[in-house]
């Protein structure tokens, strides 16, 4: 074993370092380490030690003691849920200044909506879920605000943050999950790193900053 820390730039062994003098090197995930306490060289990544350095970088791996439960996403869903209920009250009130009108009154009214503006009112909540959800996991804050306000990010593999287009391609999952029932959220239960329907198919992951 190193008595320290070395670090591979462009083939070249460059060591010992401290591990203040290593994290002062603004390395990244993917970077090939010689930690003093393994014989092999590795990911920056894959070296626990270095996983409270990268947090501070608003880089969150996703590990196996850091993925959010199930509870803490649903907490967060609901939340979303009456934040998206009160966005398309407003929003609904606002159609019909471009030809588009719902008589909603009450649960009952909904029932009676004939079929075409019951397509229209669907996809209105769709688009809606569709555009927070990735417009908000694309931004800054990682994820929606009821996953800010669970302290829940949405990732990629490597911890960072999702671009414009995965976090539409995630949203668009979240959205088929809902059209039947739900049951994309369930593999959540039962898959090795939680992850729903729709994370599988953008490759994200959701995970607690704490």
């Amino acid at each position: 074993m190193s008595d320290g820390y070395y670090i591979l730039e462009e083939g070249e062994e460059k060591g010992p370092y401290t591990f203040d003098e290593l994290t002062d090197m603004a390395i990244g995930i993917h970077d090939r380490i010689l930690s003093p306490t393994v014989e092999t060289w590795q990911y920056a990544c894959d070296l626990p030690e270095l996983y409270p350095y990268f947090v501070a970088q608003e880089i969150y791996l996703p590990t196996g003691d850091n993925l959010a439960s199930f509870g803490w996403r649903l907490l967060a869903f609901i939340i979303d849920y009456f934040i998206l209920s009160f966005l398309l009250t407003i929003l609904i009130s606002l159609v019909p200044s471009i030809g588009v009108s719902f008589k909603l009154q009450s649960y009952n009214d909904l029932l009676k909506l004939p079929a075409s503006e019951m397509v229209r009112l669907q996809v209105i909540v769709y688009v809606s879920l569709l555009i927070y959800n990735s417009v908000c996991e694309a931004s800054a804050m990682e994820g929606t605000v009821g996953q800010r306000i669970c302290k829940l990010v949405v990732v990629d593999i490597d911890g960072m943050r999702l671009s414009y287009l995965i976090a539409l391609l995630r949203s668009a999952g979240k959205v088929i999950s809902l059209f039947f029932y739900g049951l994309g959220f369930l593999s959540i239960f039962f898959t090795e790193h939680r992850q729903a329907m729709h994370d599988f198919l953008a490759k994200t992951y959701v995970v607690k900053r704490d």
